[in-house]
């Protein structure tokens, strides 16, 4: 059973690389233990949605840099 136990530490690995911690990977873990596949997405689905959000409000504090990057750029600002 070496595939299924490689899949396993896939999964796990991959839960990792999300950035989830301990007990959020642990239940997750546990969700697909016990085959409960529909909480597992939903909880998934969860995070990817707050994941989304946070990069939305990264985003827009990376537009308003660049608005005021090019903003004093077109000013003649380039004292250092």
């Amino acid at each position: 059973m070496p595939e299924a136990n490689n899949e396993t530490q896939r999964f796990y690995q991959n839960l990792v690389d999300i950035g989830f911690g301990e007990e959020m990977v642990s239940h997750c873990v546990l969700l697909r233990q016990e085959g409960r596949t529909g909480e597992l997405l939903h909880t998934l689905q969860n995070s990817r949605r707050e994941l989304l959000t946070q990069i939305h409000a990264e985003q827009k504090k990376l537009d308003c840099l660049d608005y005021l990057v090019c903003w004093l750029s077109k000013r003649g600002g380039t004292n250092h």
